[in-house]
């Protein structure tokens, strides 16, 4: 009964995504009209022998000359239109109204000076130039201290602690002693009141010494400045060495804001520039200062420099240690060059290819063109070579468009050679081998997979059986916090891939390695390490794209622990084919669901399910 479910659920998005294709796809006719399956297939690519071309509306690279089901998703397989316009074979033609029904937009390819917008984190912190420390000039007792928290508003002389001292006392005497014979020895006198000018006492207090003969115990410590104590080093009845830090008190009139600035944009940063920058205690408000210095040397582990940032502070909002977000708008080039929003770009590997619409056509066409990319500007791309100012480029629905490019065997993101079946997707991986006559042996080579992926699986079972439950369970609390990190990557939120990784790390320190023994606990040192360093590595990565090659290496470990321990919990192993630069690369879902953690919103469902895991 669940079986007959099953396969009625793939019969009835079988037929709605026939429905769906000749809508959007059904060749230069406006109208829209329904075939009979003799018509449809009279209608459709054929190869060299004039065979019929059976493919998967869902899994385009799937191309067979019989009829069948999907070797990938079970789904019926559909004969391939041909749906070329009589120009040029690699056009795409369609109507408004499928136009409308795929959401295609498009923008136009403007000329302009490239413009980018650089966010940069940083942290409120004192101007050094307007601090002043409160040091003991002589060893003693601290006896009161007048401001005994920090964070306290002082004024310029105002008295902040006292401090007893013998070393005072001594110095006095030594005054009184030489005042009684400054006629027979100046030099003497001259030198004990300098003494006691060089401990800062006043010439006041010097003089009131002298002239009443009374010795004071105690000296006050006045504030060489107006501002607030930022550090109290301290405490009442505690005893201080000459040279000790007492107070350290800011003039926060001005204040700096260190950012840190990736070595990527430090060319567009130079002192004196204007920078704006907010904080999260004033949401909204926007505060100025300007680039002061520009750190000559980058950080070896973070690839990023300090910039210091002088600003104004005269209502003292901006307070130590607040964090703030610099925005700094910079031009790239004084020369204009061609600029394209960044989601008109599909890429693989070292391949660029956007969607172009060509102009005078009775009906909306398209064509697949290769582009050579400049720097990212912000949320555009620079054009080197491909494009012209003033043509459009398709900016939503282009995977749409290359969907429907690859099922008719036109040139497309995934397919170099158009016109010849050889519409290679990257899934060479997989088994897929070309015959003689070009075609794809997906039918066989899917089988052959299959049984490999059984055999493997059941070996595994095997190997497992020795692992102890208790080893399995703490390993699987690994993989639920490596599940929630894959979905941060999902989202491209780097904070939350951070935060997931530092709990990734407490549970891989919960997994008791004595469990196992033997080999499988040689096995388990060797792919904790592996697994331990690259999650080490994505906790250090001071962006989304050093996060995304770190969990590269996390879940291909990952997964071969999975598959020799296994787990209390059935998961999917998934693979993308245009990952790391073309390579592929691996990650594990709960789901068979397809949500790509290298590519984020960028290319979203880009992948498949290779393999169920079940211990």
């Amino acid at each position: 009964m669940k079986n007959l479910k099953k396969y009625s659920l793939y019969i009835a998005i079988g037929v709605v995504g026939i429905l769906l294709g000749a809508l959007i796809f059904g060749g230069t006719e406006t109208k829209v009209e329904l075939q009979t399956p003799d018509e449809h297939i009279a209608d459709s690519h054929t190869d060299d022998e004039g065979n019929v071309i059976y493919s998967c509306s869902m899994h385009p690279s799937v191309r067979q000359s019989e009829p069948g089901d999907c070797p990938i998703c079970g789904m019926e397989l559909i004969p391939v239109n041909d749906n070329s316009t009589g120009g040029n074979p690699n056009e795409l033609t369609m109507s408004l109204a499928a136009m409308k029904l795929a959401e295609i937009e498009t923008s136009v390819v403007r000329s302009g000076n490239p413009v980018s917008t650089i966010y940069l984190p940083g942290k409120i912190m004192p101007d050094q130039n307007k601090v002043s420390s409160v040091t003991a000039l002589f060893g003693g007792r601290i006896v009161n201290l007048y401001v005994d928290y920090e964070g306290a508003f002082v004024r310029k002389g105002q008295k902040i602690a006292s401090i007893y001292s013998p070393e005072l006392i001594s110095a006095q005497q030594e005054l009184l002693q030489a005042a009684k014979f400054k006629e027979q020895n100046p030099v003497l006198y001259k030198s004990a009141k300098r003494k006691l000018a060089l401990w800062e006492l006043p010439v006041q207090t010097i003089e009131e010494i002298e002239s009443t003969g009374e010795i004071k115990t105690e000296l006050d410590i006045v504030s060489p400045a107006t501002g607030y104590v930022t550090k109290l080093n301290v405490s009442r009845e505690d005893y201080v060495n000459r040279g000790s830090m007492i107070y350290m008190v800011a003039d926060l009139s001005s204040v700096w804001v260190m950012f840190d600035a990736y070595e990527s944009d430090l060319s567009l940063i130079q002192e004196g520039q204007n920078i704006m920058f907010t904080t999260a205690t004033y949401p909204g408000e926007k505060f100025e200062g300007t680039v002061s210095f520009v750190d000559p040397s980058v950080n070896s582990m973070s690839r990023t420099a300090d910039v210091r940032v002088k600003a104004n502070n005269p209502e003292k909002k901006l307070k130590p240690n607040m964090l703030a977000e610099g925005i700094l708008t910079a031009n790239i080039s004084n020369q204009k060059s061609l600029l394209i929003p960044k989601s008109a770009v599909l890429w693989t590997g070292p391949r660029s290819i956007v969607f172009v619409q060509i102009p005078n056509k009775e009906e909306p066409t398209f064509i697949a063109r290769e582009v050579t990319l400049g720097k990212r500007v912000g949320e555009q791309y620079i054009i080197l070579e491909g494009l012209e100012a003033g043509e459009e480029v398709v900016t939503h629905g282009n995977f749409k468009l290359d969907g429907a490019a690859q099922l008719a065997d036109k040139l497309s993101m995934m397919n170099r050679n158009p016109g010849t079946g050889a519409n290679r997707t990257g899934h060479e991986g997989h088994n897929m081998g070309a015959g003689d006559s070009g075609e794809m042996k997906m039918e066989m080579n899917s089988r052959s997979m299959n049984e490999e992926d059984h055999s493997n699986h059941q070996n595994m079972n095997t190997e497992t059986k020795s692992v102890p439950a208790e080893f399995k369970s703490q390993l699987n609390n690994v993989v639920q916090e490596y599940l929630k990190l894959k979905d941060a990557l999902v989202m491209s939120d780097k904070s939350k891939v951070t935060a997931y990784a530092n709990k990734l790390e407490n549970e891989l320190k919960n997994v008791n390695m004595t469990l196992v023994k033997g080999e499988l606990h040689t096995t388990w040192m060797k792919q904790l390490e592996k697994i331990d360093s690259s999650n080490k590595e994505l906790k250090q990565s001071q962006n989304i794209e050093a996060q995304r090659a770190a969990f590269l290496t996390l879940s291909s470990t990952l997964i071969e622990s999975v598959k020799t321990f296994g787990i209390p919990s059935v998961i999917f192993q998934q693979y993308c084919p245009m990952t790391d630069e073309g390579k592929g690369g691996y990650w594990l879902s709960e789901t068979e669901e397809i949500a790509n953690p290298y590519f984020g919103d960028q290319m979203h469902n880009c992948g498949e399910t290779i393999l169920k895991i079940e211990s």
